[in-house]
């Protein structure tokens, strides 16, 4: 059994209009909503890929049997807390003829240091079965700083792997020494204060982690491909040639993928490859929806590795 962990999950809606006319009323051409928040991405991807997987975490009391149907329809486990207040809603925008999204992200139900504290036992109760733990994602209003650093070392002897930014990911490298941190480029330059505009540059980035005691790195960079870094070595991917209709949830099929990949190898720097696959499938996708299995197979042996 696999274990996500979903602090501050969301219906995800996805506009398509032709333009956006700020003051002026504009006309949704199309709309859609999903399921949202990284834990819960992550942890659908994984489900559809095979693996068995469960998410836990929060959630308002509003919303929250509309939010549990939509992952019982996918088939998705799942044990959350219920706290007040209510899921937040996060809308995409996307415009005809214009690259890129607009995301507009409601900031989530309050969580106290009660229902906090509810929330380690709830998580030390349901990953007993657990040997990989997923963390991702926003953090609600009301979180400590170090909530992610806090968790993990409460779920002591559990390999842990964190996919977050800034004082988070720093205080948990330290702090709690994840066996996986998987930032986007974006995300490092941020937490580091750093551009990083060279290949040698962004594996130094990594570095410092491993340095810290993380035990493998993975950073996605779009475009420009994907680079993986443990001690002993350092691998490239290059990006996939695919039709881009939407990077929402690219990095978290990245993550499920990887878990696929763990999971059939027992080797991180082989599962590298099967996170590349899912994170190319993902973009195939439109708006909020994530992968399709059969994209993700259908990529998974054009992928190539490089050692540098």
């Amino acid at each position: 059994m696999i274990t996500t962990i979903c602090l501050n999950p969301s219906f995800d809606k996805a506009v398509e209009m032709d333009s956006l006319k700020l003051g002026e009323v504009n006309r949704i051409r199309e709309l859609r909503e999903d399921l949202g928040g990284k834990g819960i991405n992550v942890a659908v991807v994984a489900g559809r890929l095979g693996l068995d997987v469960q998410c836990i975490g929060t959630m308002g009391e509003n919303g929250a049997d509309q939010l549990s149907a939509m992952m019982d329809q996918e088939g998705l486990k799942h044990h959350f807390l219920r706290i007040p207040g209510k899921v937040r809603t996060n809308l995409k925008l996307v415009l005809k003829n214009e690259k890129g999204i607009t995301e507009l992200n409601e900031a989530g139900a309050r969580l106290d240091r009660e229902h906090l504290e509810a929330f380690f036992d709830l998580a030390r109760e349901k990953t007993r079965d657990s040997d990989l733990i997923v963390l991702t994602g926003s953090l609600p209003p009301g979180c400590p700083e170090g909530v992610y650093r806090d968790l993990m070392n409460a779920l002591e002897g559990k390999k842990c792997i964190l996919d977050t930014e800034g004082p988070e990911l720093e205080l948990a490298a330290k702090g709690a020494h994840p066996f996986l941190i998987k930032p986007n480029l974006h995300e490092m330059e941020t937490t580091l204060g750093l551009e990083l505009r060279t290949m040698r540059s962004i594996r130094d980035a990594a570095l410092l982690f491993i340095r810290l005691g993380v035990k493998h790195a993975v950073v996605s960079m779009g475009a420009m491909g994907a680079m993986y870094v443990d001690p002993e070595r350092t691998l490239f991917a290059p990006a996939l040639r695919v039709a881009t209709k939407s990077t929402v949830g690219a990095g978290d099929a990245m993550l499920g993928g990887m878990l696929l990949g763990y999971e059939r190898e027992k080797d991180m720097g082989k599962a590298f490859r099967y996170g590349v696959a899912a994170g190319a499938a993902s973009v195939m996708t439109e708006g909020t929806q994530l992968i399709v299995p059969e994209d993700f197979y259908n990529l998974l042996d054009q992928v190539r590795i490089q050692e540098v």
